[in-house]
């Protein structure tokens, strides 16, 4: 009777057993720890060859001193290892120091496994995007960003069919012909993201982006010396979250009568010839974090809209033809930090619109036909720290408080109609008279015009 008690308590535990055998992470094959070996050793080690990472908060530290000989490669910094056959399958060396060249026979092409490869932000030293890479058939995700790449981007890079995320931007001097963008339209039918910022695009008929899958995430293009115009169906992809085209002098199209794409996080587009206006549908794009159509061909009014969108953080629309009333419900926004209107043709009183706006750290409306006194509830944004104001015609006092918003580091009140004594203490004493001068009512230091005085 013991001996039947016992028996499924003994089956229990030997099929726990082959479990735990069976989830267990297998080791790093020899060939593929030894190809990572030899491909640290063609790099030197230098922390300012990754110096770029801190401007995106990105902390760098060499991760290849964690790679040891007769260490399973599968713990070493920055791999990532297949639990069930160790194979190496993700290679993150980004802001990782490394400085050095990547030849054609470099052992990094031995990684026949590799579906993550990220070598983002190190120094190496204008190598050429190989055909090789277009050998590591299983990739997803290819990141060759910020890393000093050099040449034309070659055919081969077609073969990834796999291929989900590719961000070549910001690098040397890399160039996309159109034979190469055609191959890669046709042949990468599942990529999502596509970061091509500073990549010389100059034969590139804009037209050809209807072409990405309307399944696109991301889709940057800064600085790519696109010229034509650009198709106005992108903006309106379903999935799409950010979209740059900014710094394309000579890209034109006009978004005003497209759905915009209910997903869109990030819309840069500033410094282009972009034309049309806001629609007032923008309002319905509740995820829009970051609106930049500064200097560009936009015109109109400023939809009141605007003050749906509750998560925005950034909103410039300067230099533009925007005319009309600054929407008090842009009081909403309470997430804002940037508020950049300048050089419009906007009109009528600056709205006292700013007590919910406390994270507000930016705020320009230089240069348009504003009227009015300064609204006081500007005193209220603690983390204030450019305030420009210039050029209109203001009236009216300096309001006293603003000398108590301790983080204000630059005043442009220049050329108004601002009358009386400018005030004295807190921040005031930071400010010359650059910060003053065009308002001849205004007296007091640091004015030479002494108040009382004709």
């Amino acid at each position: 009777m013991g001996k039947l008690v016992c028996f499924p308590f003994l089956l229990l535990c030997t099929q726990l057993f082959i479990m735990t055998l069976s989830s267990a992470a297998a080791s790093c094959p020899q060939n593929q720890r030894d190809a990572l070996l030899k491909f640290k050793t063609t790099f030197s080690i230098h922390s300012w060859a990754s110096i770029y990472c801190a401007d995106e908060g990105i902390t760098t530290y060499p991760k290849t001193n964690s790679w040891k000989e007769g260490t399973d490669c599968c713990k070493w910094d920055g791999v990532q290892c297949e639990n069930a056959t160790g194979n190496v399958i993700g290679l993150d060396l980004s802001c990782s120091w490394l400085q050095g060249p990547v030849h054609s026979n470099s052992s990094l092409f031995n990684l026949s496994h590799l579906q993550s490869l990220n070598l983002a932000y190190n120094d190496l030293q204008q190598s050429q995007v190989l055909p090789h890479y277009g050998s590591l058939l299983s990739l997803t995700h290819l990141n060759l960003s910020f890393s000093n790449f050099n040449g034309q981007l070659p055919v081969e890079l077609s073969r990834l069919s796999r291929l989900v995320s590719l961000d070549l931007g910001f690098n040397n001097v890399l160039i996309l012909e159109t034979p190469v963008w055609t191959a890669l339209l046709q042949k990468l039918t599942q990529l999502r993201e596509v970061v091509l910022d500073r990549v010389r695009m100059v034969s590139i008929e804009p037209s050809t982006f209807s072409k990405l899958s309307s399944s696109s995430t991301i889709l940057s293009l800064n600085q790519c010396d696109l010229k034509g115009q650009f198709p106005a169906s992108i903006i309106g992809l379903p999935s799409l979250q950010k979209l740059v085209l900014s710094e394309n002098g000579d890209l034109t199209g006009d978004f005003s009568n497209s759905s915009w794409s209910n997903s869109l996080k990030h819309l840069e587009i500033q410094f282009t010839n972009i034309a049309g206006k806001l629609p007032n549908s923008i309002g319905n794009l509740k995820s829009l974090q970051h609106l930049d159509v500064g200097s560009c061909k936009f015109s109109g009014s400023i939809p009141a809209s605007l003050g749906n969108l509750t998560a925005m953080r950034f909103l410039s629309l300067i230099s533009n033809d925007f005319n009309g009333p600054i929407p008090n419900s842009l009081s909403n926004l309470g997430q804002l930090t940037t508020l950049a209107l300048s050089q419009n043709r906007l009109t009528g009183r600056i709205p006292n619109m700013f007590g919910r706006m406390r994270k507000l750290t930016g705020l320009a409306v230089r240069s348009n036909n504003l009227i009015g006194e300064i609204p006081t509830s500007i005193c209220g944004m603690s983390e204030l720290q450019v305030l420009d104001l210039a050029n209109n015609s203001l009236s009216g006092g300096i309001p006293q408080c603003l000398g108590n918003l301790t983080k204000l580091a630059t005043l442009d009140l220049s050329h108004n109609q601002l009358v009386g004594s400018i005030p004295t203490g807190g921040q005031f004493v930071t400010f010359g008279n650059a910060s003053y001068e065009g308002n001849s009512g205004l007296c007091g230091i640091p004015l030479t015009k002494r108040c009382g005085r004709a």
